[in-house]
């Protein structure tokens, strides 16, 4: 940019700025131009966040701005505005002030406070998931930041020179723009986010195939994947040394990492939880990591807002069969589910079909009895019986401890062994855990949970309390087309079963209110918050020790 102007005392109709000749003008714009770059990367924090949390994909981003009707840039708009008038107005006002020259720089002070006050707002509000400085974060704030600090020079370069009551009035524009600058600034760094997530996922396919007789084991499904990954991995760490993706990393860069920072030589199994919600999400992550094992745990409607169609879904997650059996490796499937027994029938290599129900099988359960403590059952494997109990609320789980049986038994660990394993089962956090609580409630956290196999089986597990029972929850997302009536539903099996039911935000809730009070719920039962913070106080009104409290799903900050 030419800033000859600014030697030229001719080009500027203004006074200089007192005491100020023209070099030292610029250095002032180089500062507050600086300034800005850091205030402005604080004031899109939510934004970032955002960004994150929808996967750094610009049309989830978008979405979030429209289905937020434009809440949060329009209080980047007022900000802008009120900045601006209060400098506009100052400047006119003072123009023949005898220390005008001074207060020319007043109305700065403005756009300084406003800044400030939308900044501490932003923070002070409560984050389920705050956002993670992580390495492509802050490459992305400096590329933001940079974008700023050359915006603000430019703005304040045309102010200076054409719009002399607008002196230094730039700058207020600058927060108006701030989700087009994010969205830039992730533009700018997108090549280089690409090659350097290529070369982190090559770097771990180079340290697998250095893993001699590494045995690699997959599990996908809609939904009750960590918690098999965990049951699985429980029982195999009686013979092997295993190594399992943590958490949630269930993405090529989750797995890449697991594999780069998890991964031992001392290793002899890996577990890999893999998700997905597009076609061709399994087939990525089956060719990283090349499993020669695979697990369906079952399919539901879960991403249905991005697979679009029930057919997309399937496609998919029957990615993980035809790697596996172009490998001449062994599936295992869930016989509780009947997409999952749909693809055990197409597939055509080695396979077993876990049904926990039947009989005839070599392995299968029966005495089943679930309590707030845990599931009892007797283990029958080859005619012989295992009384048994595992630390894991609801039924349900015995059909995940089954699937993962039959994997083991094929790996050679003895029917012993899993026993103990199974006695050894501890439930994964935020799915169906009983949390303590300070004021005697007896607290089922399954927060993470947001399918509706999930949900149901949470309530089914509510239902042997007999105590007050309260469900707090924002409902079931990234339905699609079906999530209204999926909620409805949800609605509807709440009633059946809670005395109360207190709704987080409102993204929900028409569906779900509509669910409950078809379902029979009298409508003060039903509450409204718009927190979860708020929706623990409206707790506290109408609870007393040894009730129940579910938390069912928790929507993470870009849902409202």
């Amino acid at each position: 940019m030419n800033y000859n102007f600014l030697l030229s005392s001719e080009l500027v109709d203004m006074p200089a700025p007192l005491g100020f000749d023209s070099w030292l003008t610029f250095w002032l714009m180089i500062i507050i131009s600086a300034a800005n770059a850091v205030l402005m990367s604080f004031a899109a924090y939510k934004f970032f966040q955002v960004s994150q949390l929808t996967s750094y994909k610009m049309k989830g981003f978008w979405k979030w701005i429209k289905e937020d009707k434009g809440a949060q840039w329009g209080r980047l708009i007022i900000l802008s505005f009120l900045s601006s008038a209060a400098l506009l107005i100052t400047n006119v006002l003072l123009q023949d002030f005898f220390v005008y020259k001074i207060m020319q720089y007043f109305g700065l002070l403005f756009y300084l406070l406003f800044a400030l006050v939308y900044i501490i707002n932003q923070y002070s509000i409560a984050q389920k998931t705050p956002l993670k400085y992580t390495h492509r974060m802050n490459r992305m704030i400096g590329a933001y930041s940079v974008l700023v600090f050359a915006l603000t020079m430019v703005l304040l370069s045309v102010t200076i020179v054409y719009i002399p009551y607008f002196k230094f009035g730039g700058v207020t524009v600058i927060p108006m723009f701030i989700p087009l600058i994010v969205c830039i600034a992730y533009y700018i760094m997108l090549p280089y986010e690409t090659l350097h997530n290529r070369s982190f996922v090559k770097r771990a396919k180079k340290k697998l195939a250095s893993h001699n007789n590494l045995i690699k084991i997959a599990i996908t499904g809609s939904y009750a994947k960590t918690s098999v990954k965990n049951i699985l991995t429980t029982m195999l760490s009686k013979k092997f040394n295993v190594c399992c993706s943590p958490l949630n990393y269930n993405t090529p860069l989750g797995l890449s990492k697991t594999v780069l920072e998890h991964l031992t030589v001392r290793d002899q199994v890996l577990v890999a939880e893999m998700g997905a919600r597009y076609v061709g999400d399994i087939k990525e992550l089956c060719d990283l990591i090349e499993p020669e094992i695979g697990l369906i745990t079952g399919i539901g409607n879960q991403h249905l807002l991005t697979f679009k169609t029930k057919e997309n879904l399937i496609k998919t997650k029957s990615e993980l069969t035809d790697y596996i059996c172009s490998k001449n490796g062994k599936m295992f499937f869930n016989a509780q589910n009947e997409e999952s027994v749909d693809l055990f029938n197409k597939c055509s290599c080695e396979k077993v079909l876990s049904n926990p129900f039947n009989e005839n099988d070599t392995l299968y359960a029966k005495d089943i009895e679930h309590n707030q403590m845990g599931v009892t059952f007797t283990l029958v494997y080859k005619g012989k019986e295992y009384k048994t109990r595992a630390n894991l609320l609801g039924s349900h789980n015995v059909s995940n401890i089954i699937l993962c049986a039959n994997v083991c038994l094929s790996l050679g660990i003895s029917i012993e062994q899993i026993v103990e394993a199974i006695e050894m089962l501890m439930p994964s956090p935020h799915r169906l855990a009983l949390t303590p609580s300070a004021n005697s409630l007896i607290v089922i956290d399954d927060a993470y949970n947001a399918s509706v196999e999930g949900s149901r089986a949470a309530l089914d597990v509510l239902a042997s309390y007999k105590s007050t029972k309260v469900v707090i929850t924002p409902g079931l997302v990234e339905l699609g087309k079906e999530q209204f009536e999926c909620n409805v539903e949800f609605g509807k099996a709440m009633a059946a079963v809670a005395d109360y039911v207190i709704v987080d935000g409102t993204f929900n809730y028409q569906a779900l209110e509509k669910g409950l009070l078809e379902g029979g719920m009298a409508a003060d039962k039903i509450l409204r918050a718009g927190s979860l913070k708020q929706a623990v106080t409206l707790l506290r009104d109408i609870t007393e020790p040894g009730d129940v409290v579910l938390f069912e799903n928790d929507l993470p900050d870009n849902y409202n």
